[in-house]
């Protein structure tokens, strides 16, 4: 077991072997359970990496989709210039 120190504002660093076998990630949440004077602690939700393809679907989006390569600016220029 690894012993850490407790910052001022009350903050931890998770050891990297922890990190790793548990899959946390930065992003990732984890929970604290208490138990008998001790705590133990739980990854929630495993944080998928974001794709630029999701931005309309994180920002609730509803018009009409565009291609990722159509907002290319040479691409609409050369489009405007038709």
């Amino acid at each position: 077991m690894a012993a850490v120190s407790v910052t001022s504002k009350g903050q931890v660093t998770i050891p990297k072997r922890v990190r790793q076998a548990l899959g946390i990630t930065p992003g990732s949440k984890v929970d604290f359970d208490i138990a008998g004077g001790s705590a133990r602690l739980k990854l929630i939700k495993k944080q998928a990496p974001s794709r630029i393809e999701d931005g309309s679907e994180i920002l609730n989006y509803t018009g009409p989709r565009i291609p990722i390569e159509d907002m290319d600016p040479a691409r609409l220029l050369a489009r405007r210039r038709k």
